[in-house]
């Protein structure tokens, strides 16, 4: 028999929270208005978040919540005693992306379990086992991991006998086009960040897309918008794979969306449990999870590369369903009328078209033959009130049934719960004695009394074990059924009735009590703050730190041109460019050496298990040639290298936001540490004196790399890989361009559309401490490479009293340039 997974609900209000928990949901996961990641929701108040634990753990639902965002330094004290207080309220665990705040809690003791968000970027075995180590309880892994993905890392779990981590993945809602924790596009163009919870949803929008400068015609414009996910075909392969938790996503959706989806999921898992060869998915189920909310439906990649399943490019938004075609328009009466096939009722919400025109309105009146009518069905033609005039041969989508939502209500809005907890009554009424009344739970929480009343004979009329057991048993608008209920009551003897119901109330009181008392936790004392800003910025005795150039590049040309302009460092892109095979990387590392200068492998950010060999066929090429040591972008690369004894420079993709992510990488071995890029310079101030850090000044900063590419996905069959010969980029409404690239593997990698230059800021830049700068080089035009080198190289000697030149700014380099975060900031 297939063990059950967990159903993970969503949950953004309170309401939606009732919702999951009526409907048959085994967890839920919400966030406060601080520090979690759909910073949009209505969220919950520290106040208020204990209340929504409680009402979850009544119903022995478990309760999940968030603190999936990046810490800033001024923030993380009330992010840990926010912890504090959902340790103490009974929190089950706590959803946490940022790892200096995972290493706090390590540090703190708290008995809070962790759960390692997907905004981690946790896609391989090792990554895995590197946050087990870590004390985290389970794992939330990337979307982009594929069935066979998710079965190698349950493997690798069952061999290692030591292990108890759980692993949990998406089956239900939106998907997001990047690798969820590696998106700079939202914060980039508009400064709201995706990493903080305020992703403006830039893959929403609609784009160009150009080869070699033209444009290419595609099937709609939103090519960076993907369908919603949905598993229900596929349920029997993830419960067999062994998932631990299922978890839907949704916490911007209305609460009738969560109780409508966790509904159908739960029935589903039962369903394939109880009878797995008997399973099977309803078309009224497929249709009730389609009109609830869809942009197109898609398995994702969990059966493999998606390749043109993937996307919605006609409509970023809810489709509905298809009810009938657009017969004819009269502008006089502004009415359209429409040939149904479907169904309709007034009160319903529609939309026109497939997203060229973007449209929508309620159904407030319809017309048959000039009579009002409330209900249309197939094969009837209506006219509906529509202000805009809509083509003929248009398809009307219902967006929203009145009737579905009306029914998915009642399930949490009643008074009396259609959830119930069962309870064993054992109740004793003798001569001479209290009634004793015992309650207990299905989780062995249990209440015992005795009334101060001691039991009568009966002069009159006697009280009866029927009436007894009736009153007992009245639970009313209570969360307990009656399971069973054994009454011992000997024979003429008077109980008053409303001693019956007092010591029911009192008996169901307490068990209430009890059931939230046993997840509390005890309080600990108030947390003290550790950590004190350094006493100089400027290193020993206020003399700043004169810091290292390094230039990202990767080709032997580059190298060259970077190490004439001045460069100190190369980062040398490995193993995932397109023509790598061409390069000869014992002549590079001796042109460094040669130099005198250092030179590190770089590698790629993506490693899933499959691809692992790769990794270490790097690391080995990197230690017989004698290279400086690697670059790294996940935690299972920095663990290989560890393991090797190779030194590590920790990149970007780690999202190093705080000064106790520094201390952390610092302290697993990192030789340097890459800070985040939407960090401003004052934050950067705070971080860089702690340790040997690093920040980039120059180039394109990457946007987004998505399992994804939006050229491949245009073709059927296989890809002729259009990417070797050509240039694309993507061009927005306000017409900014943004360059794409392909990697080996054909993800897509999305760049923005300026260049980053802090030329003109190079003093600031010391004087916040960090110990290097990076100039990502690769996408820069060869014959530009050595001036701009050239250009840094001479505006830190300036600084330092060294150069005597003119100094460069990024006016007179050639293109459009940005500051990026170093002086706004993120949302």
């Amino acid at each position: 028999m297939s063990i059950r997974p967990e159903l993970l609900a969503p949950a953004g209000d309170m309401e939606s929270l009732i919702a999951a928990v009526e409907n048959g949901a085994d967890a839920v996961y919400f966030g406060t208005d601080m520090f979690s990641a759909r910073g949009f929701a209505d969220n919950f108040t520290v106040n208020s978040i204990m209340d929504a634990i409680d009402h979850a753990h009544m119903y022995g639902v478990k309760a999940y919540v968030t603190v999936n965002t990046l810490i800033k330094d001024s923030e993380m004290d009330k992010a840990i005693n926010l912890l504090y207080y959902l340790n103490e309220y009974g929190a089950d665990a706590v959803i946490v992306q940022d790892i200096g705040l995972l290493s706090k809690i390590r540090e703190l003791s708290l008995n809070l379990p962790v759960h390692a968000s997907t905004q981690m970027t946790t896609h391989n075995s090792e990554g895995v086992k590197f946050l087990e180590e870590l004390g985290v309880k389970r794992v939330v892994l990337a979307r982009e991991m594929s069935l066979d993905d998710i079965l190698e890392i349950k493997r690798n779990i069952k061999n290692n006998t030591n292990t108890s981590i759980e692993i949990e993945t998406f089956i239900h809602g939106a998907l997001c086009m990047s690798y969820s924790g590696q998106c700079l596009f939202s914060s980039i163009i508009g400064g709201r960040s995706g990493n903080r919870g305020y992703c403006a949803q830039p893959c929403r929008k609609k784009y160009e897309l150009r080869k070699n400068g033209h444009i290419v015609k595609t099937d709609g414009k939103y090519l960076l918008s993907p369908k919603d996910l949905n598993t229900t075909e596929i349920l029997p392969q993830l419960i067999d794979a062994g998932i631990d938790s299922f978890k839907i996503e949704g916490r911007m959706k209305r609460p009738e969306y969560v109780a409508g989806v966790v509904r159908i999921y739960c029935n589903l898992i039962d369903r394939y449990v109880e009878d797995p060869s008997g399973y099977f998915v309803t078309k009224d189920e497929s249709m009730r999870l389609a009109q609830l909310f869809n942009r197109g439906f898609t398995s994702s990649y969990l059966l493999g590369t998606p390749r043109t399943d993937l996307m919605s490019r006609k409509r970023p938004y809810n489709r509905g369903i298809p009810i009938g075609t657009v017969v004819g328009y009269d502008r006089k009466s502004t009415r359209m009328r429409v040939d149904i096939f479907g169904e309709l009722n007034t009160g319903d919400g529609i939309g026109i078209g497939d997203g060229a025109v973007d449209t929508g309105e309620v159904v407030y009146r319809m017309y048959e033959d000039g009579r009002t009518i409330n209900r249309a069905e197939a094969g009837m033609v209506v006219d509906i009130p529509f202000d805009t005039h809509m083509r003929a041969g248009s398809i009307v989508y219902k967006t929203l049934d009145k009737t579905l939502m009306e029914s998915l209500q009642k399930t949490f809005r009643s008074h009396v719960p259609l959830r119930k907890v069962p309870v064993t009554i054992i109740a004793k009424a003798a001569l001479g004695e209290p009634f004793k009344l015992e309650v207990k739970d299905v989780d062995l929480n249990m209440v015992h009394l005795e009334s101060e009343y001691v039991v009568e004979r009966a002069t009159k009329k006697p009280t009866t074990k029927t009436q007894i057991i009736q009153q007992l048993t009245k639970l009313g608008n209570t969360v307990f059924d009656v399971f069973t209920i054994n009454a011992s009551v000997e024979d003429d003897i008077f109980i008053p009735i409303s001693l019956l119901n007092d010591i029911r109330k009192d008996a169901i009181s307490r068990l209430n009590e009890a059931r939230v008392a046993q997840w509390r936790r005890s309080a600990h004392a108030a947390y003290v703050p550790t950590f004190s800003l350094p006493e100089s910025e400027c290193g020993e005795a206020g003399v700043p730190v004169k810091p290292l150039i390094a230039v990202s590049i990767d080709t032997l040309e580059g190298v060259q041109k970077a190490i004439s302009g001045g460069a100190d460092v190369i980062y040398f892109s490995v193993a995932y460019q397109r023509n790598d095979g061409n390069i000869d990387y014992k002549s590079v590392i001796e042109y460094v050496h040669k130099a005198g200068r250092q030179i590190y492998f770089d590698t790629p950010k993506i490693i899933k298990d499959n691809k692992m060999n790769v990794i270490e066929d790097i690391f080995q090429m990197a230690k017989t040639l004698g290279s400086d040591g690697v670059m790294v972008s996940n935690a299972a690369t920095f663990l290989h290298a560890k393991k090797m004894g190779l030194r590590i420079i920790v990149d970007s993709p780690f999202n190093v936001f705080n000064h106790s992510s520094l201390d952390f990488w610092i302290g697993q071995g990192a030789r340097m540490v890459m800070l985040s890029p939407e960090l401003t310079l004052d934050e950067i101030g705070l971080i860089a004196p702690l340790g040997a850090t690093e920040c980039i000044v120059h180039g394109r900063l990457e946007l987004m790399e998505s399992e994804h590419c939006i050229v491949g996905g245009m073709y059927e069959g296989v890809c002729p890989m259009p990417c070797k010969e050509n240039e694309f980029e993507l061009v927005d409404e306000k017409r900014y361009t943004f360059p794409i690239k392909m990697d080996s593997d054909c993800r897509m990698h999305v760049l923005n559309s300026k260049m980053l230059c802090m030329l003109d800021d190079i003093p600031k830049i010391i004087e916040a401490g960090v110990s290097s700068i990076r100039i990502d080089a690769r996408t820069i035009d060869k014959l530009d490479v050595e001036t701009i080198v050239r250009s840094y190289r001479d505006a830190i000697d300036e600084c330092f009293g060294k150069s005597g030149k003119s100094i460069a700014t990024c006016k007179s380099l050639p293109g459009e340039y940005t500051k990026g975060h170093y002086f706004r900031g993120v949302t």
